[in-house]
């Protein structure tokens, strides 16, 4: 059977026959041009910025303004603004600034000329004004940048359209060594310590004063004892001078009393006023022999940290206008982020998208302060890697990975100086940027031969260790048979030994019974006695009873009997005459 074979392969196959044409390539060069945007921290001198009165601070106040007179005419026409607005601008010298002037130590604004040959390069004045009003009368105030030119303020036009732009917040950060409450402008290391430092200067120049006179102290001279040449050689004071008078002795020299016993005790008092009031003590100057004599490292140590006291605080207040300047560059980036970038964070290239940030509000302030000079942050460092290497020693590998030994290293390494950990460790984190592989992984270290020694020693004494078991039991198993024979012993004597208190027992119960029977007919007989003796008695007393009641009525019976014979014998008497 014929094969068929299709019509696009016959179309194929026949074009493949047919000698196709050379291409012709060309080389092609292509150059691309990418602008990357930056923001930026710039200092601003004080006297280039000014805020409304009543304002306590940056961003809740209606009004501030910036004078920008570092850029040149040309600048500012490549920038957009309108070029014959900036033109028709003066020139800025800065001579009449008092604080500028104060700071030009130099002569930098001296000489400057107005115009010149090269006009484009001349300092050009323009204000940027931020201002919170109702621009567009919707009674809603909003903050707009506004840009004028000179000192007349004169709106500039930029792109062909005037200055006016809508912002977020206001672009400055400001702090204060030594804020003043509700206040905005606060009050600098200068205004502490000048007058103070006034007080030192005038007695300075007193003892100066006193030691100039002490050194050349006037004369008093008679005009008895002044010759001709006397007044010109006092005139010329000189060392080993010649002094000629009429009169020998004819000069009296007055003497200046030294009074820089009691300036110096004072100058020391200022001079501890000011450490009060800077914070900066000699012991944070250096050593000082008399600061440091006889006194313990504690003490030193407490005088250090009651030293720091001021600056820390003062570093914290600065840290509060840091805080405000990195929340300003957060949302600049954030807000003028256009493409995602690939930037190298933590020795590692990662992708980085400010369009995709959050809005951060908040911000926390670590300020680098307490942490020592170089060989307390070293002695630390060693602390916590011996503490590593104790969990390490201890099975605790949990807790201290490579990572953790490799940011104990890189520490260590940059506190000695060197800037760059990964030419002495490498770091189990880096991957392959194509296989996405770690570029170190972890090798497992060789055999240690004193391990080896260890582990040897180990199972001997794990076989002593067994034999020792076996004998414990053995000796155990004897011990407890013993125990056992010794216990079937004292439990036969224990019964013996009971079967014989029972016995007793019994005994001394029937001795007991029959010393009851006994006590208990005594008793009755006792008893029994008793009763007849209480009977006869009782019989005693009756009979004795009946022979008082009769001697009782014998002698009532005779009682009345006598009393009935004087009754007849009262009746028989004769009665006595007269009638009485």
């Amino acid at each position: 059977m014929d094969a068929i074979t299709p019509p696009d392969i016959q179309a194929q196959m026949s074009q493949a026959l047919v000698p196709q044409p050379k291409p012709v390539t060309h080389d092609v060069t292509i150059v691309t041009t990418k602008k990357l945007a930056q923001a930026k921290v710039m200092g601003v001198p004080p006297e280039e910025f000014g805020v409304e009165r009543g304002a306590r601070n940056i961003r809740d106040c209606n009004y501030c303004f910036h004078e920008v007179v570092t850029k040149t005419e040309g600048q500012l026409i490549a920038e957009g603004f309108d070029e014959a607005q900036i033109r028709a601008l003066g020139d800025y010298t800065g001579n009449t600034e008092i604080e500028q002037l104060a700071r030009d130590s130099v002569g930098e604004n001296y000489g400057t000329q107005s115009g010149g040959v090269n006009s484009a390069a001349r300092l050009v004045k323009i204000t940027e004004h931020y201002v919170r009003m109702d621009y567009e009368g919707n009674g809603r105030p909003c903050l707009y940048q506004v840009i004028t030119g000179g000192d007349q303020g004169e709106l500039l036009k930029k792109d062909g359209k005037d200055c006016i732009t809508p912002f977020d917040a206001i672009p400055f950060a400001t702090t204060t060594p030594v804020p003043i409450t509700h206040r905005f402008f606060g009050r600098s290391i200068a205004d502490l310590v000048m007058p103070a430092q006034r007080e030192k200067t005038a007695l300075k120049r007193g003892a100066l004063d006193n030691l100039y006179l002490h050194n050349n102290p006037r004369v008093e001279v008679a005009e008895a004892n002044a010759g001709p040449n006397t007044l010109d050689d006092l005139l010329v004071s000189r060392p080993g001078g010649v002094v000629r008078t009429k009169t020998a002795g004819g000069l009296n020299w007055q003497v200046v009393p030294d009074i820089t016993g009691s300036v110096y005790p004072m100058m020391q008092y200022i001079d501890a006023e000011l450490e009060t009031r800077t914070g900066l003590s000699k012991q944070m100057q250096g050593v000082d022999a008399n600061a440091l004599q006889n006194q313990s490292a504690t003490a030193v140590a407490q005088v250090f940290s009651a030293s720091q006291m001021r600056v820390k605080l003062i570093a914290r207040i600065m840290a509060e206008g840091v805080r405000d300047i990195f929340s300003l560059l957060h949302g600049t980036i954030r807000k003028h982020g256009q493409q995602q970038q690939t930037v190298r964070l933590r020795n590692t290239w990662v992708p980085v998208d400010p369009r995709q940030w959050k809005t951060r509000n908040d911000m926390t302030i670590a300020v680098g302060l307490g942490s020592g000079g170089k060989a307390q942050q070293f002695a630390q460092i060693m602390a916590l890697a011996n503490f590593q290497k104790e969990l390490l020693l201890g099975g605790k590998s949990n807790l201290v990975d490579d990572q953790a030994l490799y940011n104990t290293g890189a520490a260590l390494v940059k506190v000695m100086g060197y800037k760059n950990p990964d030419k002495f460790l490498n770091d189990p984190s880096a991957k392959d940027p194509q296989t996405g592989q770690p570029l170190h992984p972890p090798v497992p270290p060789p055999p240690d031969p004193d391990l080896i020694k260890v582990q040897a020693d180990t199972q001997i004494k794990q076989a002593e260790l067994q034999q020792r078991e076996k004998e414990i039991v053995a000796n155990a198993q004897i011990a407890q048979q013993a125990d056992e024979r010794k216990a079937q012993i004292e439990a036969v004597q224990a019964e013996a030994d009971m079967a014989t208190e029972q016995q007793k027992l019994q005994g001394e119960m029937a001795l007991a019974q029959q010393k009851f029977e006994l006590e208990r007919e005594l008793k009755l007989m006792e008893f029994q006695l008793k009763k007849q003796m209480h009977d006869e008695e009782m019989q005693m007393r009756r009979e004795q009873h009946e022979q008082q009641m009769q001697a009782g009525v014998f002698k009532v019976a005779a009682g009345a009997e006598a009393h009935d014979q004087r009754m007849e014998q009262m009746k028989n008497a004769p009665k006595p005459k007269g009638g009485k």
